[in-house]
């Protein structure tokens, strides 16, 4: 029998509720609402209280395999963003569940400043392999601009730009930066200046822009010995060892 996803409504709270079934034996008609009421507890739960006849029942898609119908409940799921609306009984999407913020709370209070030790480290990782989780990269949407972005219609507080901002600022410093890992051969100059080039020259409004953003900060800088200038901390790596005037002298 095919499998299928299905949509049902709770009339008296507006609720729903959205899955897929593949262990029918029977058509999908003759198998929804009738040998089979949703694997949701909250739903059995809503059956006990107001019966089968408080629900609206609609089967919504039939597919070829199981795989296919998980895939496309996980998209729906994950589009609607049943996790964050209080209209949706669906508790979890693929298996992972939202924790609450006393949860959340919870479990970082318990892992806070408690190493792990390698062998730990090592579980953790063999544990993952393979796995498939709904923020994996291969279930992530392809398009992620405009309502596809997980941020659409909201904004960082101004609380969390500024952690941001403070754990970004240890983990770009000294050996931490990224760049400072990176070897500029000749070939690979060749290649930012052809990107650079390819971008064309700023606007007046983007600069605009950016002075408007820059204009007031107090930025941290190190002073370098080779070309005698304070340097802003995210642009150091060009200098100190690396620096044009020390190079042009070796």
């Amino acid at each position: 029998m095919k499998s299928y996803t299905y949509l049902i409504k709770h009339r008296p709270t507006g609720q729903v509720y959205y899955g897929y079934r593949s262990a029918n034996k029977t058509n999908p008609v003759e198998d929804l609402w009738q040998n089979y009421f949703t694997s949701s507890s909250r739903v059995h739960q809503l059956i006990k209280e107001t019966g089968v006849d408080s629900f609206d029942v609609e089967i919504r898609k039939t597919f070829e395999s199981k795989e296919q119908a998980s895939s496309w409940e996980t998209r729906v799921l994950r589009r609607c963003k049943v996790l964050t609306d209080d209209r949706w009984i669906n508790q979890n999407i693929a298996g992972y569940i939202m924790p609450s913020e006393e949860s959340r709370k919870k479990i970082s209070d318990y892992h806070k400043d408690k190493p792990k030790t390698e062998q730990h480290k090592q579980n953790i990782s063999e544990s993952q392999k393979g796995s498939i989780r709904p923020w994996s990269k291969a279930n992530l949407p392809k398009d992620t601009k405009g309502a596809n972005n997980g941020m659409y219609g909201r904004s960082h507080s101004e609380e969390a730009k500024k952690k941001i901002g403070e754990k970004n600022r240890i983990h770009m410093q000294g050996e931490n930066n990224p760049m400072k890992k990176i070897i500029w051969t000749e070939e690979r100059k060749e290649h930012m200046r052809q990107v650079r080039a390819s971008r064309g020259e700023w606007t007046e409004e983007q600069k605009k822009a950016v002075a408007d953003k820059l204009r007031g900060q107090k930025r941290p800088k190190l002073h370098c010995a080779h070309c005698a200038r304070d340097i802003a901390v995210g642009w150091y790596n060009r200098h100190g060892d690396q620096c044009r005037d020390r190079l042009n002298t070796l």
